[in-house]
């Protein structure tokens, strides 16, 4: 199910204090949705950014980036089986009858599955993507994804001089102020004060010509993810041809895929280090 929420949401279910007791260290109830009663907080990740895929009808989905948190809760009595626990169902709906009661708006919902994948969607002012989803154990243990929705925040400028003084120095500089669709090799806009600084560097240095080397992680066939990354290369260079008039024998557009890696591809934080354009002096 998919829930679209005004900003005035806040503890929708009830709180048991004892089970915070026993959450895992450092863990937290999402401030717009607290847990069933009688579970604990057994996982708990945050990241400042990342993404998720929500189904937003049967054939349809949207993925959204921004801050990431992902709560999972077991049931207080999960080992013991003479203890009744909540049904699937029974999850899914306390949650919806809660943000209903809200002001909040059912937008899809699917019914018949022991493994819901059931999404909210709030809006007030900033946009929060969550998902619900109960694993097929008899109401063991359930799983919260909230995403909200916001721009990476570019934490390193590029600049004309750092790409040259990393050419100088290394004969490459990765570039991360470079942002596309998901699965795609569409530029946001987001780029464009990064692409300016790769032209003013190429307009200051007429000699120096560049590979433009696109990278990605090792999720997906490998060659899906080599023929993006070679069209997210192209759609580099060819916007500093189309935008800033740089010569198009200047650049030279490559992708790699996963096959030069610079982190793991089992954490998020390698996976978004992995993802990345490379200028390369030729």
């Amino acid at each position: 199910m998919i829930w679209k929420l005004g900003i005035g949401l806040l503890c929708m279910l009830p709180l048991n204090i004892l089970a915070q007791e026993n959450d895992v260290a450092g863990s937290s109830d999402y401030p717009l949705l607290s847990r069933m009663p009688d579970y604990n907080i057994r996982n708990y990740q945050e990241f400042d950014f990342d993404a998720h895929d929500f189904r937003t009808g049967d054939d349809t989905s949207e993925v959204v980036e921004g801050r990431k948190v992902i709560v999972r809760f077991e049931h207080q009595a999960a080992s013991d089986r003479s203890v009744e626990k909540p049904s699937y169902l029974q999850i899914l709906r306390n949650y919806s009858n809660a943000i209903t009661a809200a002001g909040g708006q059912v937008l899809s919902e699917h019914r018949n599955s022991d493994y819901g994948h059931y999404f909210m969607k709030t809006a007030g002012g900033t946009e929060v993507w969550a998902e619900i989803s109960t694993a097929p154990d008899r109401g063991r243990r359930y799983t919260l994804t909230v995403v909200e929705r916001a721009a990476m925040e570019q934490d390193v400028s590029v600049t004309a001089d750092l790409i040259r003084d990393r050419l100088n120095l290394d004969g490459r500089i990765a570039i991360y102020g470079i942002y596309f669709d998901t699965n795609a090799s569409v530029l946001k806009t987001e780029s464009n004060d990064t692409l300016a600084e790769i032209a003013r560097f190429l307009e200051e240095n007429p000699d120096v010509d560049c590979w433009v080397v696109g990278h990605t992680d090792s999720d997906g066939s490998f060659e899906i993810n080599s023929a993006l990354s070679l069209a997210r290369a192209r759609a580099v260079a060819d916007y500093l041809l189309t935008n800033h008039g740089i010569a198009e024998d200047r650049l030279f557009a490559e992708g790699v895929g996963p096959l030069a890696p610079v982190a793991t591809n089992t954490t998020e934080d390698g996976k978004q280090l992995k993802r990345r354009v490379e200028l390369v002096r030729r």
